[in-house]
Parts: C-alpha cells; sequence; structure tokens
C-alpha cells in the first residue's frame, strides 16, 4: 500500500546504531514505504561549549543532557530535509518505532481527511501517532476502529512517531533559536509555536522496549520544587489554551479506555 504520493518517510537514526536502522529497513519495506535515513545528531560528541551555546537559556526543570539536546537537533534537522523537499507531509519516525495493525489505513484517511478539512478543531499541524495516554477527546472519525482526537489536557510526550504539515514544521523550524526542553516536553506547550497537535486513537505506532539512545543517566533529585514550579508555570497558559478551543469546562469532555467510537462526537 505505501504512503500517499504527497508524503515523505524520514527516520532519525544515530551512526552507532546501525542494528536499529536494518530493523526499520524490514518494517518498513513490508509495509511497502520507502524512506530516506536522517542521521541523528550524537549529543555525546557535542563539544562543551556547542552544548553551553545551544542550552544558554533553559526553561525546564532540570539541567538538559546532551543526548536530549542531540535529539533535539536530529529532529530539527529532519524537518529542514521535509522543508527542503517538495513533499506537503512528513512521517518522522524514530528508529524504534513499531507498526500495529491497521497503521497504513488510519495514516491514509488521516491525511486524506486532513487535505480536505475545513473545521479549525481539526486542522493539525502536528499528527502524533504513539502515545502512552489514557484520557481523550474524539474529534472525528477515521476508519472502523480508529479516531482522530485531543489528548489531554497536554500533548503525549513522545516523538517515536508522527506526521507534520510544511506549515507546521515551517513554524517550528523558525521559532529553533536552542534547546530550552526536551523535545517532547517542548511541543506539550504548543501555543509557544502556534501549532495544532493532534493525535489517533488508538494509537498505530508503539515504541520497541530497547534502551534509548538518549542516555539513561537522567540527573536526580530529592527535592520536588523545581519540577512542582514547572508544572505549576504550565497551569494557565495550558488552562486558557484548551479553554479557547473547546470551553472553560473542557476537562468534562474527556474520555477514557482504549476503543474510540466511530462515530463524530464534537456536539
Amino acid at each position: 500500500m505505501g504512503l500517499p504520493a504527497d508524503c515523505l518517510c524520514l527516520v532519525l537514526n544515530l551512526a552507532r546504531a546501525p542494528q536499529r536502522l536494518a530493523a526499520m529497513q524490514q518494517k518498513l519495506s513490508a509495509l511497502g514505504i520507502a524512506f530516506a535515513r536522517i542521521e541523528g545528531v550524537d549529543g555525546a560528541t557535542l563539544p562543551a561549549d556547542e552544548l553551553a551555546r545551544l542550552t544558554r537559556v533553559n526553561r525546564y526543570y532540570k539541567p538538559l543532557r546532551p543526548g536530549e539536546v542531540g535529539c533535539y537537533l536530529g529532529h530539527v534537522q529532519a524537518l529542514r530535509s521535509f522543508l527542503a523537499s517538495s513533499a506537503q507531509f512528513c512521517l518522522l519516525l524514530e528508529d524504534d518505532a513499531c507498526f500495529e495493525d491497521g497503521f497504513l489505513p488510519a495514516l491514509a484517511a488521516a491525511l486524506e481527511r486532513r487535505r480536505a478539512e475545513a473545521d479549525p478543531l481539526c486542522r493539525w499541524d502536528v499528527l502524533k501517532l504513539c502515545n502512552t495516554r489514557r484520557r481523550w477527546m474524539p474529534l472525528a472519525p477515521l476508519t472502523a476502529s480508529c479516531c482522530l482526537v485531543e489528548y489531554g489536557p497536554s500533548v503525549p510526550s513522545t516523538t517515536t512517531a508522527a506526521v507534520w504539515t510544511r506549515a507546521g514544521a515551517q513554524r517550528f523550524v523558525a521559532a529553533f533559536a536552542g534547546v530550552a526542553r526536551p523535545i517532547d516536553c517542548d511541543l506539550q506547550h504548543p501555543w509557544e509555536f502556534g501549532l495544532r497537535i493532534l493525535s489517533l486513537h488508538p494509537p498505530v505506532v508503539s515504541a520497541e522496549p530497547v534502551p534509548s539512545t538518549i542516555g539513561s543517566g537522567k540527573p536526580r533529585s530529592r527535592n520536588p520544587w523545581p519540577k512542582l514550579r514547572y508544572e505549576a508555570r504550565r497551569l494557565w497558559p495550558r488552562w486558557h489554551h484548551f479553554s479557547r478551543l473547546y470551553g472553560p469546562l473542557f476537562w468534562l469532555r474527556w474520555r477514557r479506555g482504549t476503543t474510540c467510537p466511530p462515530t463524530d462526537d464534537r456536539a
């Protein structure tokens, strides 16, 4: 089946992980998807002065790890490659992505609807395909078992698999001036980039349970206040963002469960 002609597939992969690239080649070949490899940025090899320059503004609650910086740079590099092409959409994958049954039909339906979408609530700039969220708001049916949804009240913190529109990639790349948070946390602040970020439910991509190439040496602290302050600063912008879209009682519309009804439930 493969991808539509206007959708480019890019796979982020570090030079030190050829086995992961080989595994992705097998998975995508089985789906009939051609892809281009984007060499990721290995944060462990970045010079100290470059790391300091890139992270001079820190809006996270703890110091950024070199692997997190490299991951962010790799995604920006991939989006720039997308923008240098003529494609209108980009399926951007990390090299630990695994594809669920129904992945291609759901993706094709999502792209077909997005091309003709008139409702601003459903005109996404980024469509996340992998998530670990249980609460969701159905926005539009796509297939018999998959819906377009808003996860909330926060964007899923994963960058394993997503589809970007050209306009969304342009806005995100234009705003890039350094790494102030991990990229998945930055995308949890869509109002800062003017992005509309939606998801497919149930998810059609999962992350393979393999060690992260970002690194496992997370700084640990017994002091909870930095994270509490970080979350507190997000409360008002997040509430304002969602209430502007769905009304001040938006949380009453969240659902739970693993299935999404194939009905238009925006009333």
